[in-house]
């Protein structure tokens, strides 16, 4: 188990892109409040934080993007690591996208620097390879007399680093190895995904009906009316093409069915839409050092709350709201003294403030610990312990956490 208490960050901006708004600034990936995101001014856009030395983990929540990766570097370049972040949402179902500011799961991945144990290929390569490994070492110079296919289709990402041997440090992605020196983290966000014909309820959305200037609506194929609530895939920041020009919806007023709406970033007259994107946005960063516990004992428990809206009717009806779901922990270890006193000082210093935490660590890769059991959350009360040994050396610890959506 992880906890995140010291955040690394000295520094944030945007390196390419640009932010929608003063309201949508990089900052907010800062704050405690994950609806308050960072958003893009473009499909596209890349956030830097420059970090002191000492991280060991990078946690990222509050994500919309099609594809979005981590890139990390050392102060001098010479240590390099990109990982591919999680973009799959919680569900393919189109419901999901109703009401909820949480679709895909956020993601605590570790990051230490220690000797490099993976392939190191050697030169000349005489033999056909096939590289599948996240992470390949290499000479400075490789001479290629066979084929050289990195990856077989089945990883996210395969890099073959030039002049990596397995006497030099790597950044990895474990907990095995020290800290991370000073440095940058890059996260790169893109959205791809044409999102026009995938309304949750309605019509597709087809055309640009103007009233006068950046104002208008959406229209289907026939002319009517697009209501926006109901579709469900057009909101504030959407990017949105015309002619082959990018717009962003800027405002929406209600569903967005009168004749003036809808406003977007700029001037344009009726015409056909041939995509609407995703705006790519972030809620919380951080890159911590991490306080470790060991793992709950059996029976830990992962729970969901819902804070969605249910109405049973005194005639037998039924009405509902769906609103966001949270994961809740509640965990129960068996810590020695020192650790349990760790847990107790961070709670002195933490109490309600949210923090990222690994609730179960070092779990079979099926078990997808880093978005199944992490999550930006608080103390739900103050830990409890009982002496576990009649010395005290251990203790049973109990505590819940609930996320912060």
């Amino acid at each position: 188990m992880k906890i995140l208490h010291d955040d690394k960050i000295t520094a944030v901006s945007v390196s390419s892109g640009a932010q929608f708004s003063s309201s949508f600034a990089v900052s907010n990936v800062s704050n405690d409040i994950p609806q308050n995101v960072f958003m893009a001014n473009s499909a596209s856009a890349t956030i830097t934080a420059t970090i002191s030395a000492g991280v060991q983990a990078v946690f990222v929540s509050g994500l919309m993007a099609d594809n979005a990766t981590i890139e990390i570097t050392d102060s001098d370049n010479s240590l390099a690591y990109t990982e591919v972040l999680n973009t799959t949402k919680f569900s393919s179902l189109k419901i999901l996208g109703r009401n909820n500011d949480n679709q895909i799961p956020c993601s605590l991945d570790p990051f230490t620097i220690s000797g490099f144990t993976g392939t190191v290929l050697t030169s000349p390569l005489t033999s056909d390879t096939t590289l599948s490994d996240p992470l390949t070492g290499a000479p400075n110079t490789l001479e290629l007399q066979a084929n050289l296919t990195l990856g077989d289709g089945g990883e996210e990402e395969v890099i073959l680093e030039l002049g990596l041997g397995s006497t030099e440090n790597a950044i990895q992605n474990n907990f095995d190895g020290s800290a991370l020196g000073a440095g940058s983290i890059k996260i790169v966000l893109e959205s791809q995904d044409d999102l026009k014909d995938s309304p949750i309820e309605g019509n597709a959305i087809a055309k640009w009906n103007q009233s006068s200037g950046a104002t208008g609506r959406f229209d289907d194929s026939s002319d009517a009316v697009v209501n926006c609530i109901t579709h469900g895939n057009v909101r504030v920041g959407s990017i949105v093409t015309i002619s082959g020009v990018d717009y962003q919806v800027t405002k929406i007023v209600g569903q967005g069915t009168g004749n003036a709406d809808v406003t977007l970033s700029g001037t344009v007259t009726d015409g056909t839409i041939t995509a609407i994107k995703n705006p790519v946005r972030v809620g919380i960063v951080r890159a911590s050092a991490c306080i470790s516990l060991e793992n709950p004992q059996i029976g830990f428990s992962k729970a969901l709350k819902d804070f969605s809206i249910r109405k049973p009717l005194i005639n037998g009806g039924y009405r509902q709201t769906p609103k966001n779901v949270a994961k809740q922990f509640t965990i129960d270890a068996v810590l020695p003294i020192a650790q349990a006193n760790n847990l107790f000082d961070f709670y002195y210093a933490f109490r309600s403030k949210p923090f990222p935490i690994a609730a179960l660590q070092g779990m079979p890769t099926a078990q997808s610990e880093a978005q199944e059991y992490s999550g930006f959350c608080y103390l739900l009360d103050a830990p409890e312990m009982q002496s576990a040994t009649i010395d005290g050396s251990y203790q049973n610890v109990n505590f819940s956490v609930c996320e912060v959506i």
